[in-house]
């Protein structure tokens, strides 16, 4: 019974990764992210939405701006499911997040990908071309840079879009900085330390000689430090959120 369950886990898992293989862009966590900022319209009960327009426009939408359902265009007496919403977003992301990949000229891990997806699907493509994040991400800017343009809290263009808007950055913000723990695993690597350094999401790119030079670092640090704690505590202050840079200003209490 055991092994049925995980073959058929892993079959499962395998038919989502062949779903999106031609769109290396798009991942269920960028999915996730963008529908949990982004609200479906528009809902007429029972479970169904119906079309719409927007402010401006002659054509009509549905869900989550979908102007498709499937091969055709969206008419004015369509409505549809709520399972027919998320597979319609699942359909325009494909597109869109080939879009997105153009821009991006340097290796992303699956953490960054969705964050970069919701935040482009928040401003748009023609934003997105233009906009001073993507001149730090394809130029490989440091964290604190990164920091500034994206948080909410310091970048205050995102705070004019409300609530939604600031948490909607906070948490692409969070996402973006998140170390990627499938990287060790999918990387030869005989690793030397107690904390893998591979475990950082900026410290590995592929090139050839980096895996020496990572494990000769390593072979440093346990003849420099054997018992670990220097490297644990490092590892702990790399995987905390901002508390500075990242973090809404303190407010002061009046006495």
């Amino acid at each position: 019974m055991l092994v049925t369950a995980v073959a058929l886990s892993s079959h499962k898992k395998k038919k989502v990764q062949d779903k999106w293989k031609e769109h290396p862009f798009l991942t269920r966590k960028g999915i996730n992210l963008i529908k949990r900022h982004s609200l479906p319209r528009t809902f007429i009960g029972m479970g169904r939405y119906a079309a719409y327009k927007d402010y401006g426009e002659d054509i009509w939408r549905i869900g989550y701006g979908s102007k498709r359902l499937g091969t055709r265009w969206i008419a004015a007496s369509d409505k549809i499911t709520q399972e027919d919403v998320d597979l319609q977003l699942e359909e325009d992301l494909k597109e869109f997040s080939d879009l997105v990949a153009q821009y991006i000229f340097v290796p992303l891990n699956a953490n960054r990908k969705a964050a970069l997806l919701s935040f482009a699907h928040s401003i748009g493509i023609s934003s997105l071309k233009t906009c001073r994040l993507l001149e730090l991400i394809n130029n490989s800017a440091t964290k604190n840079k990164i920091i500034k343009e994206w948080s909410p809290y310091i970048n205050h263009l995102w705070r004019s879009g409300g609530d939604l808007m600031i948490d909607r950055r906070r948490v692409e913000l969070d996402t973006y900085l998140a170390a990627d723990k499938d990287i060790p695993t999918l990387v030869p690597h005989r690793c030397r330390a107690k904390r893998c350094l591979l475990n950082l999401p900026e410290t590995y790119t592929g090139a050839p000689n980096q895996l020496k030079a990572i494990e000769y670092l390593e072979r440093k640090l346990m003849k420099w430090d054997p018992s670990g704690e220097a490297l644990r505590q490092f590892f702990r202050y790399w995987t905390r959120k901002p508390s500075g840079l990242g973090s809404p200003p303190r407010r002061v209490q009046n006495v």
